[in-house]
């Protein structure tokens, strides 16, 4: 009677085991936690048996959890450019560029000796795509940067603005006798006592300086020249201010002046 009784308590596992309700017979235990998929074939002692999903527990514990997705970089920077680059004296400038959306941003500006002292010129704000713009007219080369209100605040590169003379001139004819003299004369903006004006032709080389006087004070920050040229064959004239370092070199229309 014992002998039955341990062969049908081993009857008894081994029918626990096919119906994956204990534990397996033989040399090894394979360990099952659930699956997604309903159902998988696992092999249990060489025999095909499908049991339900199950899922390795080892392979579940290296799995991280997704904590929820993350949120993309904010803009933070801010762009700057001065548009043209170079302007006569009195004619304005932009200076735009972008950055975040909506966000507040100033311009600065540090004028000719260019100490690194910048001061703010004006406020704004970007609009929906991040853009913005600012209008300038400047009396002097200026240099600008643009500080946007991110967290932390960001400042633009500098962007450098020239400024060149306004020059008029004038000419007391342009049928002028051969060997007779022809005044020259006009105003540059801004106002620069004593600054050099040269009067000159065109070769064929280029430009040649054939006069030359200073300018004198004027009125609403303005100077004036006034210089006679003896002409003694026809051409093409100009005048020509020089550069002062805070406005830059710069040129009168041309002249044609045709001898009788």
């Amino acid at each position: 009677m014992p002998k039955r009784r341990r062969h049908a308590g081993k009857r008894g596992l081994r029918a626990l085991a096919r119906q994956g309700l204990g534990p397996p017979t033989g040399d090894s235990l394979t360990v099952h936690a659930p699956l997604p998929n309903p159902s998988v074939t696992t092999a249990l002692k060489g025999d095909m048996k499908t049991t339900p999903a199950l899922l390795i527990l080892a392979a579940a514990a290296a799995i991280p959890v997704a904590a929820g997705a993350a949120k993309p970089p904010s803009n933070s920077t801010v762009t700057a450019i001065a548009a043209p680059s170079v302007v006569t004296f009195g004619t304005p400038a932009k200076v735009s560029g972008t950055t975040a959306p909506t966000t507040a941003v100033t311009l600065q500006a540090d004028a000719f000796p260019y100490d690194g002292n910048f001061s703010k010129v004006a406020s704004s704000t970007s609009d929906a795509s991040g853009a913005y713009a600012f209008s300038v007219t400047p009396a002097d080369g200026t240099h600008y940067r643009v500080t946007a209100k991110l967290s932390p605040p960001v400042t633009s590169p500098i962007v450098a603005l020239g400024v060149r003379w306004h020059i008029t001139l004038k000419v007391s004819t342009r049928s002028p006798s051969a060997g007779s003299k022809v005044r020259f004369s006009g105003t540059v903006a801004p106002g620069h006592t004593g600054q050099p004006v040269r009067v000159q032709k065109r070769t064929a080389s280029g430009f040649r300086t054939v006069a030359g006087t200073t300018l004198s004070a004027g009125l609403n920050n303005t100077s004036v020249y006034s210089i006679r040229v003896r002409v003694r064959r026809s051409g093409t004239y100009r005048v020509q201010v020089a550069s002062d370092g805070s406005r830059q070199a710069a040129t009168s229309s041309k002249r044609k002046l045709t001898v009788r």
